[in-house]
């Protein structure tokens, strides 16, 4: 008589939506459930109170990834879980996200995490008073608040020390 051996289960990722700004609520709380989780971040630096920080934020704001079994895990305590808005579904049915795509996320995240908030050679365009609106190229910054510039004024290259948060990218 032949026995026949249970295929082991294969965990795949699938994709949770998040309800809004709660995606570190939903992987903690999916995590006390036992279940895998990955929610990609990467570096950002930001201008806030006028001095530049660095800060991590979602890649994919209000979404998470989670290594479910479509044999041994409890799926149904996945919905009422605290930041968890739904499951993404494809005609009514989750769709395994490809472990490559997650792969390939990881390594470059971990290759760009850090990046500058400008960087050099880059068109910036003035936000402040007295340059409002004109455009520059962001040549380096100058300590934690300040940037130097360069600006065309009177067909010459003009370089000028401002305030980053005088600046942004221009388009």
């Amino acid at each position: 008589m032949k026995t026949l051996t249970k295929a082991p289960a294969l965990a795949r990722w699938y994709l949770v939506q998040c309800k809004s700004r709660q995606e570190d609520r939903a992987e903690e709380n999916l995590r006390n459930q036992h279940f895998s989780c990955y929610c990609p971040r990467h570096l950002v630096e930001k201008m806030r109170y006028g001095k530049r920080t660095v800060i991590q934020q979602p890649l994919f704001p209000g979404y998470l990834f989670i290594n479910l079994c479509r044999i041994n895990d409890n799926w149904h305590s996945i919905r009422s879980t605290r930041g968890v808005l739904r499951m993404v579904t494809f005609a009514g049915q989750p769709l395994p996200v490809p472990d490559e795509i997650i792969n390939e996320l990881r390594a470059r995240l971990a290759i760009a995490e850090g990046r500058p908030l400008f960087r050099e050679g880059q068109p910036v365009t003035f936000t402040e008073e007295p340059f409002r609106g004109l455009d520059a190229v962001f040549c380096k910054a100058d300590g934690e608040e300040r940037a130097i510039v360069l600006l065309s004024l009177l067909h010459r290259q003009q370089e000028l020390k401002v305030p980053l948060k005088a600046l942004k990218a221009s388009n």
